[in-house]
């Protein structure tokens, strides 16, 4: 959404601008999002002004501007730039005559990390790429990645330069990796459960904002629930849901197919409010949400998808399902803001269950 597009629309939010004394002023900066790298600059945002009567563009005179973390990131004035300083995600606000408004920027490092999952929960015999992405300044060379662990029982990564991570047939963990990117690095663990044990029911998933910058990134660990159920119609369907009770996010995957062996990877498909259905999906979606927030799977792409890697006996009667996801979605509430779009990827190791009952 451009700079006008943004403003204008919370302006016919406010009584489609017309002339009164009571609208709210409020100042918009273009883009409400951005980052530079360590050691860069930039020019500051551009600045709309809704002085309560009508749009405009103030005088840089008139607009004072601020850092809410001088150590991450340095507004300039005078030169009218913008600097990082160092990784981390900082605000710059712009006040024209007493009202605020406010960008977010990221600083990432001049080569920079960011494990999506840095935690993987596998069942056994499972295996996984690490999901990484490495950002560097424009005028750097391409970075030399590579992935290793120390030697021991639970799993290896055979090919350094891959970083695909291949459990063994025996539960254990956590195990450190390292990502090597020239001569930064980042860790993570790797668990391999045990799906005779109850206690080994586990999901993680990240959740990262407009930019892919690692500051931008929530980490979270979650208790999952899966479900294989009969939709509407006779149908066979499976969800997994996974929900963090520290920052009360909760991600969910829905699936109008069966899962089964050998695993198949499903595409993740563009939902609305209204056709979120779980007795009666019309196709695969999924969502985020806090609760506050709805965040609604967008148009897929080939790395939106759910896959189911395994289903393994739970050492009884019952089924464990292991696998990962990966999908973007945008929050109902702001849904056309650059502010909206999530990237949403986590892994889960559940045992399988059928609550749901569907008419």
């Amino acid at each position: 959404m451009t700079r006008a597009s943004f403003a204008w629309a919370l302006c016919a939010a406010l009584a489609a601008c017309v002339k009164s004394t009571s609208l709210p002023k409020f100042v918009v900066l273009d883009p409400v999002f951005d980052s530079v790298f360590v050691g860069n600059q930039k020019p500051l945002p551009n600045v709309i002004y809704f002085d309560g009567d009508k749009l405009q563009t103030p005088p840089a005179s008139t607009v004072t501007w601020q850092s809410s973390d001088a150590t991450i990131l340095a507004v300039n004035n005078p030169s009218g730039q913008i600097k990082g300083l160092k990784r981390g995600t900082a605000f710059v606000s712009a006040t024209v005559e007493g009202t605020q408004g406010s960008e977010i920027v990221a600083v990432p490092d001049t080569v920079d990390i960011t494990l999506l999952v840095d935690t993987l929960y596998l069942l056994p015999g499972d295996t996984m790429t690490i999901p990484t992405i490495i950002l560097h300044r424009d005028n750097l060379p391409v970075p030399v990645v590579s992935y290793d662990a120390p030697a021991n029982a639970f799993f290896a990564i055979p090919d350094p330069s891959k970083g695909r991570v291949e459990a063994t047939t025996t539960p254990g963990g956590p195990v450190t990796y390292t990502v090597h990117a020239d001569v930064v690095t980042a860790t993570g663990g790797v668990y391999v459960l045990d799906p005779t044990s109850p206690a080994s029911r586990k999901a993680f998933f990240s959740v990262v904002g407009p930019s892919v910058v690692g500051a931008a990134v929530s980490h979270l660990n979650a208790s999952p629930e899966a479900i294989s159920y009969t939709s509407t119609g006779g149908n066979p369907a499976f969800r997994i849901s996974a929900a963090s009770s520290s920052s009360e996010q909760v991600v969910q995957v829905t699936i109008p197919q069966a899962v089964g062996t050998p695993p198949v990877a499903f595409a993740i498909d563009s939902i609305t409010p209204a056709d979120s259905s779980t007795c009666a999906p019309p196709r695969a979606w999924a969502i985020w949400s806090t609760p506050t927030s709805t965040a609604y799977s967008g148009n897929p792409d080939p790395g939106q998808q759910i896959s189911v890697t395994q289903l393994v006996s739970d050492g009884g009667s019952g089924l464990v399902a292991g696998g990962r996801f990966a999908y973007r979605a945008r929050r109902g509430e702001v849904y056309t803001s650059p502010l909206s779009l999530l990237r949403i990827t986590g892994v889960f190791v559940a045992r399988l269950t059928t609550p749901v009952v569907c008419p």
